[in-house]
């Protein structure tokens, strides 16, 4: 009886279990292709999931093989686990005996290349510029919105909006690979802005900064919205104000409608007292949420200050 997974695959009484290829590579071997991979490798956070690997490399942990491929002239390039073949060599750089490293190879085109690099769940993910640089990748070659929607599992309007994320200026991908706009924000101002979107975003991040915010988010742009029982205060009181207005004074409203702004000086209508005064009170709460946000931005402002001046002093 089979009682492992390489008996199973020799016994024809398993059919449902077949031996694919493992091979074991020297990582010295395989050799990056310049320009494939997405990644910055000078994000934190890829510095931080190459030394993942290497300390795993060297304490003898598992780590999940590489998917290769073989060039014409015969590199051993990776499709995917880029940031596996640099943590191995971190590893013996650093003293590891590693031999070698566990690879599959890859069967498929160039279209299949990017998707696998794209849809890989192995380590760390891809950063939404990374993800759109590839979209582009893959409209370059002729694909269509719709069929890059569908090999990832997207809408073919959220490729679209990457698509413009990836063929925005320069100044907006700093921004966005430095974390200080989130990808959204960068796409709806490159809509609206087209090549003004950079120094858009710029002035909003000073903006941000002097809120004591690092990034600029969808709120910054905005504004803050009231909180929704005094948003509901506010409109309640409006519609009660308007509703009470009579027939004479809609007529007169009406008329003034027509006038420029400096011949309506001195005009006046009669309204409802009590409507006037729940206009006045919603007036009153939405101006003490204004001076408690404002209290709570200064607040930041300076502890970001402060934090600025320490870090100068290092």
């Amino acid at each position: 009886m089979a009682t492992s997974l390489k008996s199973m695959a020799a016994d024809s009484c398993w059919p449902g279990v077949k031996k694919t290829d493992l091979f074991r590579v020297d990582p010295k071997l395989i050799d990056e292709e310049e320009g494939f991979n997405l990644r910055n490798y000078e994000d934190p956070d890829v510095i931080e999931q190459i030394e993942g690997f290497a300390d795993s490399y060297a304490k003898g942990r598992y780590v999940p093989p590489l998917v290769v491929r073989t060039t014409v002239d015969g590199r051993i390039v990776p499709v995917e686990g880029h940031c596996r073949r640099r943590g191995a060599l971190l590893a013996i750089e650093r003293g590891a005996e590693l031999a070698y490293v566990d690879c599959v190879s890859f069967r498929g085109g160039d279209t299949e290349q990017i998707q696998v690099m794209l849809r890989s769940s192995e380590g760390l993910k891809l950063k939404p510029l990374e993800v759109a640089m590839g979209y582009l990748r893959l409209s370059r070659m002729g694909h269509t919105n719709a069929a890059i929607a569908d090999s990832m599992r997207k809408t073919a309007a959220r490729v679209e909006q990457m698509l413009l994320l990836a063929t925005a200026n320069h100044d907006v991908h700093e921004l966005v690979q430095a974390n200080a706009v989130t990808a959204n924000v960068a796409i709806e101002a490159v809509r609206e802005y087209r090549e003004n979107a950079g120094a858009f975003l710029r002035g909003k991040l000073e903006e941000a900064k002097g809120q004591g915010k690092v990034k600029v988010t969808r709120g910054v742009i905005t504004g803050p919205r009231l909180p929704p029982k005094v948003l509901t205060t506010v409109v309640g009181s409006l519609e009660a104000i308007v509703s009470r207005l009579d027939s004479p004074t809609r007529r007169k409203l009406a008329e003034f409608e027509r006038l420029e702004p400096d011949q309506l000086a001195g005009k006046k209508i009669e309204v409802d007292a009590a409507a006037l005064l729940e206009l006045v009170k919603a007036q009153s709460a939405v101006d003490e949420v204004k001076a408690k946000r404002d209290a709570a931005a200064a607040v930041a402002a300076a502890k970001a200050s402060q934090q600025n001046f320490l870090d100068g002093q290092e």
